[in-house]
């Protein structure tokens, strides 16, 4: 898929949710920057997902984890070092459903998970640039295979509330895409949706291919589960921020791209997806097209951010 189909796909798709209720509350939420009020109360809080590993989940321990909570983690630490004072890096779970509302309320200074940019979405939220690319695709038993969108048809197919696949699998349905329509069954995480499969009270599950190889990969019998069949649609990630405060989208997207430019997110990436023990439990490159819009899109120059005043 190239970087124009890639980038286009997530501006054809629109979020589940009706959105433009948020849009009054989100300017009212945005009187001042929250650069500024991050400086004042030297805390960043951000929210992580807790139900889409390997992007964020919680571990053993009860604590939030996965690539998208270290890469948050990396950007605190930048930002601190920029604002030169110590911020407190606070994470609260987030799911799809609550998200972008806490963004628009201001309880939340970014959400860094695995989110796609939408036309939609953007009326009340901004994004970052871009920090991922993802591929929609289903996790299935074996015995059940995927090879084309016709094989959707009339099936079970579990979605999380509030998902892009959500409104996508909606619409392939309503466009006779898919015919007859899936019958979609929606759950509050992938984690239960995964269940729910195991139990055999859906057929599929949907969501982006990262996340359903890590949950056939937890599964009591790997072996038994395919993650396959065509692309449903890729699209672009960036960090969920606040509407129209250019000087905190700035600074997060400075940090990114210092991170990019610098090393840090290949490094991240390889602790991650690498051929080595990668924390994710297998190993996934960057392809070269993601690698050339994450270095493409960042301004001339990043290398030396944390010096410029």
């Amino acid at each position: 898929m190239n970087l124009r189909v890639l980038l286009s796909a997530s501006l054809r798709v629109a979020v589940g949710l009706s959105l433009l209720p948020l849009a009054m509350a989100s300017a009212e939420a945005q009187v001042q920057s929250k650069y500024d009020r991050v400086l004042q109360n030297k805390k960043i809080i951000a929210g992580a997902q807790e139900g889409t590993p390997p992007f964020g989940y919680v571990d053993e321990k009860g604590e939030l984890a996965g690539w998208a909570v270290d890469l948050s983690k990396a950007l605190h630490a930048l930002i601190e070092k920029k604002m030169e004072t110590k911020l407190e890096l606070e994470f609260r779970k987030v799911t799809p459903q609550t998200r972008i509302p806490l963004i628009v309320n201001g309880s939340l200074d970014w959400v860094l998970g695995s989110t796609g940019k939408t036309v939609e979405r953007e009326q009340v939220v901004d994004f970052s640039l871009i920090n991922n690319a993802v591929c929609v695709k289903t996790l299935h038993r074996k015995s059940m295979p995927v090879n084309a969108i016709s094989d959707l048809a009339g099936k079970r197919l579990g979605v999380t509330n509030g998902s892009v696949e959500q409104k996508l699998l909606t619409e392939m349905g309503q466009t006779g895409k898919i015919s007859p329509p899936a019958q979609l069954v929606v759950f509050p995480t992938h984690a239960v949706g995964f269940l729910a499969l195991e139990q055999g009270r859906t057929d599929a599950h949907v969501t982006l291919d990262v996340a359903l190889k890590s949950l056939a990969m937890r599964a009591q019998n790997p072996g038994e589960w395919a993650v396959s069949g065509p692309d449903l649609m890729c699209t672009p990630n960036g960090i969920i921020l606040p509407q129209n405060d250019s000087k905190w989208k700035r600074t997060v997207d400075h940090a990114l791209c210092y991170f990019i430019h610098t090393g840090g997110y290949t490094k991240l990436w390889d602790e991650w997806f690498g051929e080595s023990n990668p924390k994710a439990g297998f190993a996934l490159p960057i392809s070269e097209q993601t690698k050339t819009v994450l270095y493409g899109q960042c301004p001339f120059g990043i290398e030396d951010w944390l010096k410029a005043k």
